[in-house]
Parts: C-alpha cells; structure tokens; sequence
C-alpha cells in the first residue's frame, strides 16, 4: 500500500481527524495515570492547537490514500536538546485502526525525516509509552534507538 499513501500538510479542515485519533494515541495508558481517558482533553487541546499553529518549526502531516481518505497523523516541531542543540521531534504519530501495518507510519516518518532535513536538523527524536511495545519495535524497525530512558515511580 506504501505507492498508494501520500503525505501533506494538514489543514483547518483535519483538525477533528486529528484531535478523534487522540484516544489511540493512549490506548497503551500512562504508567503515570491510572485513567489514561483523563488526558485525552489536555491531548486533544495541544493537537487543536498543533494544527492552527503550523510555522516553519513545526508541522501537521497527513498521510492519506490515492483516494484522500485520511489513515493517519504526525505532528512535528523543533525542539532543544540536553546540549541546547536544535532538533526535529516527532510529538504524536497515530493511525486509523484499519490501517496499520500498511505502510502509513513508515511513509510518516519518513515524511518527518524529510521535514527535518529540510530545515537542516540533523537528529530526529520521539518518545514513545514504555507499555507500547508494538511502537518500540516499529520505531527500532525504522532505525531509531534509546537516547534516555525516563524512570517513574508512583508514590502513595
């Protein structure tokens, strides 16, 4: 399917797609919060934003099919590194359910890559829940490897 996928900029009129695929993007939960359902107001609120923002650092792509239906959403921006160094950071990636383990994803992140380089970034980072162990292995697939790993422990 991965010829049958294109990627482009999001628009005012994605805004509901995006902010609808909220829910998936915590389907894994929050090892912080035991309501992942919680969040998804403070999510969506930031994903709204995201997409009527959009500026030369920082973007909303959509990955659609030959026929425009939309299968899924990244949402891209620059950001400082522990060294104060500029680069490009995958905040949230989702895709419909019907369309997984189709391509959508891999022409994603390679539409971030793009992205990135483009503005001359060399490293591109994400994170991703530490429960999601299907996008952990997709991620490793792609190249993509632990910088850091940040350590929670609830507390009574």
């Amino acid at each position: 399917m991965s010829r049958e996928i294109s990627v482009r900029r999001a628009t005012e009129s994605d805004r509901d797609f995006v902010v609808g695929l909220v829910p998936s993007l915590l389907a894994f939960g929050s090892p912080v919060s035991q309501d992942a359902e919680n969040l998804i107001p403070g999510f969506g609120s930031v994903l709204a934003e995201a997409v009527s923002a959009q500026d030369s650092r920082s973007t909303v792509l959509i990955a659609q099919g030959i026929d425009t239906t939309r299968l899924g959403f990244i949402s891209l921006k620059v950001r400082e590194d522990v060294t104060g160094a500029e680069r490009a950071h995958v905040a949230d990636l989702a895709v419909v359910p019907s369309a997984r383990r189709m391509g959508v994803g891999t022409a994603l992140m390679e539409a971030a890559e793009s992205w990135s380089r483009e503005r001359g970034l060399p490293v591109l980072s994400l994170d991703v829940w530490a429960t999601n162990d299907a996008a952990m292995a997709f991620y490793r697939r792609l190249g993509y490897s632990a910088e850091s790993v940040c350590m929670i422990k609830q507390l009574d």
